[in-house]
């Protein structure tokens, strides 16, 4: 299976593009479309095999497929106008606020607790990078709230990461330059992978 580095270890999960996936900010996107967030009567959204059911005003839902039903957290982030927000799901699990859940095992479940990876983080080198901007982000930034903050966001695409309270100004600016590099290299790696499938798929088309 090999090294840590070898990418085998991601091997061993899913792939979310495998498995169906509920979107928080669509369900609040279609609630707005019916003009029902000023409404306080539960409302149910369609999702494959079942229905969310769901009353924005009092913060609860929950969800029925397959005959099976059980709660469904919802948690509300105010944007910063200070009227608006945004709306998340909490992981059944864990209770983690997250926006999507995947549908396994006959649970609608976050990414971490379904064992599931994107396709392109079974990699070797983007699996690096992205080790070295977690040590980066977490240990010398000390930004240990980065998935909270930025829950649908994976380590490489944070676009914002706060100084520390007593860092000079000047590491700071080091330090999220490195980041930065990173993620240059990051994305030129991301981008090769792509071409080289794509390749691939051309070939096996007959294309090439």
């Amino acid at each position: 299976m090999g090294n840590y580095n070898s990418g085998g270890h991601n091997r061993t999960h899913g792939r979310v593009e495998e498995y169906c996936r509920i979107d928080s900010f669509r369900l609040l996107q279609y609630a707005d479309w019916f003009e029902r967030l000023s409404d306080y009567g539960e409302y149910h959204y369609p999702v494959m095999g079942g229905k969310i059911y769901y009353n924005l005003m009092e913060d609860t839902a929950r969800i029925s497929h397959n005959g099976r039903e059980y709660p469904l957290g919802l948690s509300k982030v105010p944007n910063v106008d200070g009227l608006s927000y945004r709306l998340y799901f909490l992981c059944p699990k864990r209770q983690k606020r997250v926006r999507h859940l995947y549908k396994k095992d006959g649970l609608y479940q976050c990414r971490k607790c379904a064992r599931l990876n994107y396709g392109i983080q079974q990699r070797s080198g983007l699996s690096l990078i992205r080790r070295k901007m977690y040590w980066l982000v977490v240990k010398k930034l000390q930004y240990v709230d980065w998935e909270v903050d930025h829950p649908d966001l994976p380590i490489q695409d944070l676009w914002h990461i706060p100084k520390p309270r007593y860092m000079r100004w000047a590491k700071y600016d080091a330090l999220m330059e490195e980041y930065r590099q990173l993620q240059k290299e990051y994305e030129t790696m991301y981008n090769a992978s792509l071409m080289k499938a794509f390749g691939r798929i051309n070939k096996l088309l007959g294309y090439d």
